[in-house]
């Protein structure tokens, strides 16, 4: 609705930011514009550097706790504030002090490098990180690049500051000490709330001159002598002659340095290749994901890429954190909204995730929503009857279940499932789901139905009616939760349906409808939660008020939360002005919701091209404000072009998990209560598309190929197979080949319960299956033909009502629905 922008933006950073691939390296992108916030780190350390300048703003320890160097007084102003400085003196010339400035940048998801010409010299900055040690590695080349030789000397400041984990105390008084030879400073804060930490500065390159050290409480002084970590040195360089500054960073226990440093002297960089390589290693496209279309690729490989570094250090854990330098601590939201996609491919990070849960979870066997060290403590808050967690942990455990045939793990995952589900039903009042929050978010305080928890729930009533089932428990329990399910979906339909809006809506405390038009509700289309007409109806609503063409979804509309603190409950303005953060920002699962919401009404085309214009790399970084990201937020306010489409948090777990998923979904991948699927697509400008797939625990390669609406042939393992439905079997098939073209022979392309051992018989025209779930189940099965059916057959007998329709000149789509017997039916079905 918001179409008046000009291409400029787009014009103005396509010429000057370059995705490239190196033989070494696949994951660099050269930046010679400037970057508005980079953020990069390991499981041990991050930092984060604003507006392509390379004084660092704030580095962020994870170990021994979560400490942090930050000076910044407004965390929406903190690209104002930096901790280190670089002075610079050339002969007889003043001396000269580094002031903002943007500088070529070149970026990878596990490191960062700057380079400048200036004053005769060239300047390269460069930050890398270990592997297996806390600490991280800042190189300052300086080369002569005059014709004469030339007297430099360099001046180094960081501050002599830290805040505590969580609750962010400004500590500025410790006590240091600084070696006989200048090159190692420490700094020791032995107190509880900084879980008695020391900070080290350790010069394994160029000698200082001379360092000194003092603590922001002990006043001001002059050059040599301000308060900070401070380093020196002083070298004549001849012409094409360099000065090699390394210095390692660091925080561990106190006592622990000696041994520390003594392993880094000696293994740094090997422990920074060994970080490096592991992570490229464990972002090749290929061994998830490969289109074949390189803009859509690189941002795969990114996105695994994201997905290994933002892991960090929490109590001898190394577990999925939300950024490399921000939100130091543990949410379990992060790590099950990405393991959605990472269920895909990679079993072992989901086992590993629901383990951490459950560690943290207590002794009733509640979730964490957060875990993190405070005041001297590790500390837990444990999900409520309002957090969202209880359903995204079902939902992740049934998907586990299905993707691993781990019954053994699932067995121990079920009694916290459980009570997941009986936390979350507490909120649960005429038949809809109340909630004091509003959609998606964790602020407000207003009670009432909501559209978003409602979705939610019945998404995970029934993914625990799967998971129940598959372990045998009591079937009472799952008919009770099935009805419960059943009951929700039909008051999300007839109760918070708008048909003005057509739209799902919420209503407040006091009755009064809530028309928002939120981000959440889209969940329904992918939940396969309305007929055919609404769900073409919500995503043009969606399309209509909540589409931004170059950024992509609002969060809502319209933007007025600012106007309605007090009668919403948000403390102050957390909610945001207009187009900022909560308040009609850009998120990237709003993002993914929508291109879900696409696929789900089979406008495959249209979401290849958002996926493509909005959500890759490429598409971030030829938008208005653009630069590489897979982001927390962006500004989406048009009336101003200096911060339209500006991004917060650039290197964001869950927007790579997200964009994973979509591109899973789009290409075929569907997943519903029972089963898991493929519905292959391919756009015009792909021949194949290779993809890997998780099934009874092993990870399958599957390819797709060909061109045409529907499947030609299906083969497991050399084998054709006559339904979209992976069959429920006990092994995993070694691979999946699917040839796109004319539909030959019937196909089953959807079921919510398991199909078993389906076959079909040319010669007799006959397709025939087995189908298990849990007695009582209302079972609907959706089959495609190039033929009518003659006869549908349940267990031996007649089935009499069957919706068949032509889907298309000589293609007809037969629907059926027959409860579920305890141990299962046989469907054979006959075709004329």
């Amino acid at each position: 609705m918001f179409n008046k922008i000009s291409l400029l933006f787009v014009l103005l950073f396509i010429a000057v930011i370059n995705l490239f691939a190196a033989n070494n390296d696949s994951l660099k992108i050269e930046s010679k514009n400037e970057v508005s916030q980079i953020e990069v780190g390991s499981p041990f350390v991050g930092i984060e550097i604003h507006n392509s300048f390379p004084m660092i703003n704030r580095i962020s320890f994870y170990y021994p706790v979560a400490n942090s160097i930050d000076v910044s007084e407004d965390y929406w102003k903190r690209e104002n504030y930096r901790i280190m400085s670089m002075g610079l003196k050339i002969g007889d010339e003043p001396y000269f002090v580094f002031e903002e400035a943007p500088w070529k940048v070149i970026q990878t998801p596990y490191d960062v490098e700057f380079s400048k010409d200036t004053l005769d010299s060239g300047i390269k900055i460069k930050y890398e990180f270990c592997m297996n040690e806390p600490a991280m590695s800042a190189e300052f080349v300086i080369e002569n690049k005059s014709g004469s030789p030339k007297n430099y000397e360099i001046c180094l400041r960081y501050a002599a500051v830290i805040r505590t984990s969580h609750t962010y105390s400004l500590i500025d008084s410790g006590t240091a000490k600084t070696s006989t030879d200048s090159r190692l400073i420490n700094l020791f804060y032995d107190y509880d709330d900084t879980g008695n930490a020391q900070i080290f500065f350790y010069n394994v390159g160029e000698k200082p001159f001379n360092s000194t050290v003092k603590f922001q409480s002990e006043g001001e002084g002059d050059c040599y002598s301000k308060p900070g970590v401070t380093f020196v040195y002083k070298k004549e360089l001849q012409p094409g002659e360099t000065l090699d500054i390394v210095q390692l960073i660091g925080s561990e226990k106190i006592g622990e340095s000696e041994a520390v440093i003594a392993g880094l002297e000696k293994n740094y960089k090997k422990e920074i290749a060994e970080y490096e390589n592991y992570i490229i290693e464990n972002s090749s496209s290929g061994q998830v994901i490969k289109t074949g279309n390189a803009v859509f690729d690189f941002t795969t490989e990114w996105a695994l890429a994201v997905l290994k570094t933002n892991a960090h250090y929490i109590d001898t854990d190394i577990v999925p954190m939300p950024a490399p330098a921000e939100y130091n601590f543990y949410f379990t939201h992060d790590a099950l909204l990405t393991d959605l996609a990472a269920v895909n491919f990679d079993l072992e990070r989901v086992k590993n995730d629901l383990t951490f849960i459950l560690k943290h979870a207590d002794e009733n066997n509640v979730i964490p929503h957060a875990y993190y060290w405070k005041d001297g403590k590790y500390a837990t808050e444990y999900a409520g009857t309002e957090n969202w967690n209880h359903f995204w942990f079902t939902i992740l455990a049934a998907r586990y279940l299905r993707h691993s045939g781990d019954y053994e793990f699932a067995r121990i995952l079920l009694p916290y499932v459980q009570q997941s589900i009986n936390t979350a039903l507490k909120n649960k009042e005429n038949n809809l789901m109340y909630s004091f929050r509003p959609d998606w978010w964790d602020i407000g305080n207003n009670y009432g139905p909501r559209a978003y928890m409602t979705i939610l729930a019945i998404k995970a009533l029934r993914e625990f009616n799967y998971f129940s089932a598959e372990l045998n428990t009591d079937n009472a329990e799952i008919l009770q939760y099935s009805s419960i399910a059943d009951s929700l979906h039909k008051n999300l339909i007839n109760e918070l349906w708008n048909n003005d809006l057509n739209y799902l809506t919420s209503y407040f405390e006091d009755g009064t409808e809530d028309k928002h038009i939120y981000m959440g509700s889209m969940l329904a289309s992918h939940f396969e939660l309305l007929d055919d007409m609404r769900n073409a109806q919500l995503i043009e609503t969606a399309s209509n008020y909540l589409l931004d063409e170059n950024l992509g979804v609002y969060t809502l509309f319209p933007m007025d939360l600012h106007e309605l603190v007090d009668y919403m409950g948000f403390a102050g303005n957390e909610a945001g002005e207009p187009f900022y953060y909560a308040n009609g920002g850009i998120w990237p699962h709003g993002n993914a919701w929508y291109a879900l919401g696409l696929i789900s009404n089979q406008r495959y085309d249209e979401a290849y091209e958002f996926i493509r214009k909005i959500m890759t790399l490429d598409g971030v970084i030829n938008s208005p404000n653009g630069q590489p990201a897979m982001y927390e937020y962006r500004i989406s306010d048009k009336s101003n072009p200096d911060l339209y489409g500006k991004i917060d948090k650039p290197q964001f777990l869950w927007a790579g998990g997200w964009y994973l998923y979509s591109l899973y979904n789009l290409y075929g991948i569907r997943e519903n209560d029972w089963n898991i699927s493929i519905h292959p697509y391919l756009p015009n400008d792909s021949d194949t598309v290779n993809l890997h797939l998780t099934i009874a625990g092993k990870l399958v390669p599957i390819s797709i190929s060909g061109k045409g609406e529907f499947v030609s042939s299906f083969l497991i393992d050399g084998q054709n197979s006559p339904s979209y439905i992976i069959p429920d079997d006990d092994e995993a098939p070694t691979e999946i080949s699917i040839e796109l073209g004319n539909l030959n022979d019937p196909m089953i392309t959807k079921a919510n319960t398991k199909i078993i051992n389906p076959e079909y018989s040319s010669s007799s025209k006959t397709l025939s299956f087995y189908t298990k779930s849990f007695s009582s189940n209302k079972v609907l099965v959706e089959i495609i033909s190039p033929m009518r059916s003659k006869n549908i057959l349940i267990d031996g007998e007649k089935l009499i009502s069957i919706e068949e329709h032509d889907l298309k000149e000589g293609v007809q789509k037969i629907i059926f629905e027959f409860l579920q017997k305890e141990e299962g039916n046989k469907i054979d079905i006959s075709f004329n």
